[in-house]
């Protein structure tokens, strides 16, 4: 397999600058490097930039990898041929909703070549949290992290890098603090691990990592099968009961009330409410759960689920 990264960051963070560090630490340590660079207009600046460190850069100009260049990203990380000692880096732009893209990254099934994302996100310290209007984004793409990594921290005196980085620790407990070294070290260490497994288990859950009965599960999304049928109310008390590791919840569901009837639900952080939307799915669909965070107990999440199956029973 290949490892994947998502790498996030607010307009201006330095994802580029990050890069720029990154790949020569990753080449002197034998690990090829292939890059989707999404931007709004400077894709194809930033490419040639980084292509001339020996990366090969694909450019996605436009909108961003969540949403109108989706397709376009999914097409090419599909057509990557699995390549053992490489990695597949994804920088998307400042304004990408990361939880929705690693939902899409962990369960499409033509990304089995892939393992499950890490999540490298880029802060510019210096403006934590002082984006006005745009801090949720900015909290949000720090929340589904695995990694981050502070920049333009010696604009900062070690009091206020201090209170910064614990700033960063409370909203996300479970990132590991990196740079470019370390993080090429970590790289290095995956690709290495997975040398030799071709392809990942499907639905987003490592089975290689289930053997532990206290299986953590560090990505950015997991998805998990529930019940053919659920009782509504023990549904709707399940999803608002999830632990605060889980920051979105979404997936398919049929109610013990409505058995032919299937609905996408959603639990979007802040709002108690559940929103449920009938929908018509293929007709293989199944009732599924996509959990989104980091540092969740799949063994935790399961145990939840078993207990819905059982209230039905």
């Amino acid at each position: 397999m290949i490892p994947l990264v998502l790498m996030a960051g607010f307009l201006g963070a330095g994802k580029t600058r990050f890069l720029t560090t990154l790949i020569p630490q990753l080449l002197a340590r034998g690990v090829r490097v292939r890059i989707v660079l999404n931007d709004f207009e400077n894709a194809k600046i930033d490419a040639a930039r980084l292509g001339e460190l020996d990366a090969l850069v694909t450019p996605l100009n436009g909108e961003c990898v969540c949403c109108g260049s989706l397709r376009e990203l999914l097409d090419t990380l599909q057509a990557v041929p699995h390549e053992p000692g490489s990695v597949m880096l994804i920088e998307a732009n400042g304004a990408t909703e990361t939880d929705e893209l690693l939902g899409y990254l962990t369960t499409d099934s033509t990304l089995m070549h892939f393992t499950l994302p890490l999540q490298l996100t880029v802060i510019d310290a210096a403006r934590w949290q002082k984006r006005w209007w745009n801090n949720r984004l900015e909290a949000a793409q720090t929340t589904t992290a695995t990694h981050v990594h502070l920049n333009w921290t010696d604009k900062l005196s070690p009091d206020k890098r201090r209170a910064v980085q614990q700033s960063v620790a409370v909203m996300n407990a479970g990132a590991t603090f990196t740079t470019p070294a370390e993080f090429a070290a970590t790289l290095q260490s995956l690709a290495e691990s997975v040398r030799a497994t071709e392809r990942r288990a499907p639905q987003g859950v490592d089975q290689a990592h289930r053997h532990g009965h206290r299986h953590t599960h560090p990505f950015g999304s997991v998805a998990l099968p529930l019940p053919r049928v659920v009782e509504r109310t023990r549904f709707m008390a399940f999803v608002q009961a999830l632990p605060p590791a889980v920051v979105r919840a979404k997936g398919l569901v049929r109610f013990v009330d409505q058995p032919a009837n299937m609905f996408v639900w959603n639990r979007v952080p802040g709002r108690r409410k559940v929103q449920l939307d009938e929908s018509s799915p293929h007709a293989d669909a199944s009732a599924t759960a996509l959990f989104i965070g980091v540092g969740m107990s799949v063994d935790d999440l399961e145990s939840r689920i078993a207990m819905l199956a059982s209230a039905h029973d």
